[in-house]
């Protein structure tokens, strides 16, 4: 993960999000977020292994870049930010990119539970009036 954060950069282009979304950004940037992988190091899992593919751990990485069971809204978050290949570093690091990243986890609807809806708030707006 990226052992600069949290920079003054990261905060300055998370500063528009509420709270919530800020909270998700950075754990998801620090690898404290529960996913599988940080679960199982804590002792809150018996296994890191991801429960939506069983083909490896569940770390960040793996949830954004590799999960063969996030390829639809990986592919929408690719193409959003001009196909080009995707790195946690861009993703974490440009503001748009933060905004397409916190949709992808929207449609994954994996931290639903932990953080709600965190579709980013215009997106949103746009989407309930659609």
């Amino acid at each position: 993960m990226d052992a600069s954060a949290p920079s003054n950069h990261f905060a300055r282009i998370t500063e528009e999000h509420p709270r919530r979304h800020s909270s998700l950004l950075l754990q998801l940037r620090t690898g404290h977020v529960p996913l599988n992988k940080h679960l199982h190091h804590i002792a809150k899992l018996p296994s890191p292994i991801c429960s939506s593919c069983h083909q490896g751990e569940e770390s960040v990485h793996h949830y954004i870049l590799e999960c063969p069971a996030f390829i639809r809204p990986r592919n929408i978050l690719r193409k959003s930010l001009g196909n080009r290949n995707l790195t946690l570093k861009e993703l974490f690091n440009d503001r748009k990119a933060i905004r397409k990243l916190l949709t992808f986890v929207a449609q994954t609807k994996r931290f639903q539970t932990t953080f709600g809806d965190v579709t980013p708030p215009k997106e949103r707006e746009e989407r309930d009036h659609s």
